[in-house]
C-alpha cells in the first residue's frame, strides 16, 4: 500500500455532478484512483463559481474540497455577468489569479506530507506552472482533457479572433507540459498529435470512460428482455443539451426517419426537445424528452442502433457515441462524432460513417432492409469500466496490482 496523498485539482465547478463530459472523465478517474490498492488518500480539489465559501463533500470514496473563485464572485456582482463565459479575457483573469490562490493552498499541503502526487486536470489552467513557481517539487501529472482544444482549433478555421485565441491556448499548454513531469491523454489520437506538435515525452493514454455501466450480465439482460418487438430495429437519438449542433441533429434526423415507411422502425430521441413533438409525423418516432439513468441505461440495452450524425463540432459529443457503446450498439456516425475514441474501443460493433444528412437516409434504410435481432451483445459492466481504469492508473503509476 502506497502512503502517497494524491492530490487532484479541476478549475471545474462541480465535477462530481457529471454533467458533460469533462466532468465524466475527471470523477471516473478520481473515483478509480481512491479505488485502486496501491495508493493512499485522494484528495480532489475544484475552484467553483458556484459557492461562498469552502464545502467539503465526500463521493465514492474521494474526498472533495470546492474552493470558491472569490475573485470572480465580488466582479461578477460589480459587472452583473450571467454566466462563466471562459473567453471573456477579463473572466478568464479572475480564473487566473483565482487559480493562483488555489494553488498556494496546495503546495502548503504538499510541504506538510513526506509524498504527494499532484494530479491536474483541465485545457486552459496554468495550476502546475503555479505549483511549480510555490517550489512544489512532488510529481505533477498533467490531463490536458482535450475537447476544449478541439472545438477551439475546428472554430478557428473559421474565425481570426478565435485562431488568435487558439494560438494563446498554445502558448499556455506549452508552459503546463514543461512544469508537468507526466502528461495524460485520451486517445492515441491526441497523444500523436501532441508528441507532433509538442515534441512531448513521458506521456500516457487513459481512454475516456463510458458515462454509464451495468452492474451485472443479469442486469442487462433483464432490461434488453423488456422489449418486445423483434421483427424491426430500435434507433436511438441521445440530443443532449439545448443548443445549435444538438437542434440541427434533432431536427435533421425527425425529418428524415418522417420519410420512412410506417412500422419498419422505432427510434427514440431523448434531451430537452419535447417541444420537437409537433415535427413528429412518423408514428415510429417517440420524442422521450429528459430520462433519468435508470431509463437510460434500459433504452441503451433494448436499441440496436445509436445515432450521431453531428456535422459542426462540439465538445462532448464523443460522449453519446461511448454511451452507445457501452449497449453494444452499432453506430450510425459523422466523423465529427468519432474524434477522441480510439479504435480499439469500436472493434466489436459495425460503424456506418455518413459525410452529410444526405447519407443519413440511404444508410438507415439499408440496414433496416438487412436487420435480424440478436438477443445479446457485447456490453460493458461498471467491473470492466473500472479495470480499464485501474490499467491506466497502474501504468501512470508505476503500481503492480
Amino acid at each position: 500500500m502506497d502512503d502517497r496523498v494524491v492530490i487532484v485539482y479541476s478549475y471545474y465547478g462541480s465535477p462530481w455532478s457529471m454533467s458533460c463530459g469533462d466532468d465524466v472523465r475527471i470523477h471516473l478517474i478520481t473515483k478509480s484512483l481512491s479505488m485502486s490498492r496501491g495508493l493512499g488518500v485522494v484528495l480532489a480539489i475544484n475552484l467553483s463559481q458556484y459557492i461562498d465559501k469552502p464545502v467539503l463533500d465526500i463521493r465514492d470514496g474521494v474526498l472533495y474540497l470546492s474552493i470558491p473563485r472569490k475573485l470572480y464572485r465580488l466582479l461578477k456582482k460589480v459587472f452583473k455577468w450571467r454566466y462563466n463565459y471562459d473567453l471573456n479575457p477579463l473572466i478568464k483573469l479572475t480564473h487566473y489569479i483565482d487559480e493562483l490562490a488555489s494553488c498556494i493552498y496546495i503546495s502548503s499541503i504538499t510541504r506538510h506530507r513526506g509524498s504527494c502526487a499532484v494530479y491536474i486536470f483541465g485545457s486552459m489552467t496554468l495550476a502546475s506552472l503555479f505549483t511549480r513557481f510555490y517550489r512544489v517539487k512532488d510529481e505533477i501529472i498533467y490531463d490536458p482533457l482535450s475537447n476544449y482544444a478541439q472545438t477551439l482549433y475546428l472554430r478557428s478555421r473559421d474565425s481570426f479572433l478565435l485562431k488568435i485565441v487558439y494560438g494563446l491556448y498554445l502558448i499556455l499548454h506549452r508552459l503546463q507540459l514543461r512544469c508537468s513531469n507526466k502528461v495524460v491523454y485520451p486517445s492515441t489520437h491526441d497523444l500523436y498529435n501532441a508528441k507532433r506538435m509538442f515534441k512531448v515525452e513521458n506521456t500516457f493514454v487513459i481512454e475516456n470512460p463510458v458515462p454509464i455501466c451495468y452492474n451485472s450480465e443479469e442486469e442487462y439482460l433483464v432490461l434488453r428482455s423488456t422489449r418486445r418487438d423483434h421483427g424491426k430495429p430500435y434507433f436511438l437519438l441521445l440530443a443532449g443539451s439545448r443548443g445549435r449542433v444538438n437542434e440541427e441533429v434533432v431536427r435533421n434526423v425527425i425529418e428524415v426517419f418522417n420519410r420512412l415507411k410506417h412500422g419498419n422502425f422505432k427510434l427514440y430521441i431523448t434531451g430537452p426537445w419535447t417541444d420537437m413533438k409537433p415535427l413528429v409525423k412518423n408514428p415510429g418516432i417517440v420524442v422521450k424528452g429528459v430520462v433519468s439513468l435508470s431509463e437510460l441505461k434500459r433504452l441503451v440495452a433494448i436499441s440496436d442502433y445509436g445515432l450521431s450524425p453531428v456535422f459542426s463540432h462540439g465538445a462532448g459529443v464523443f460522449v453519446k457515441v461511448l454511451t452507445y457503446l457501452v449497449g453494444g450498439l452499432d453506430l450510425i456516425v459523422s466523423p465529427h462524432s468519432l474524434q477522441g475514441i480510439s479504435k480499439d474501443v469500436l472493434k466489436k460493433c459495425n460503424v456506418y460513417v455518413v459525410s452529410s444528412f444526405n447519407d443519413l437516409e440511404p444508410v438507415v434504410n439499408s440496414v433496416i432492409e438487412r436487420y435480424r435481432f440478436s438477443k445479446k451483445r457485447h456490453f460493458i459492466s461498471c467491473k470492466e469500466l473500472y479495470r480499464r481504469l485501474y490499467r491506466g492508473v497502474e501504468k501512470l503509476f508505476r503500481i503492480s496490482y
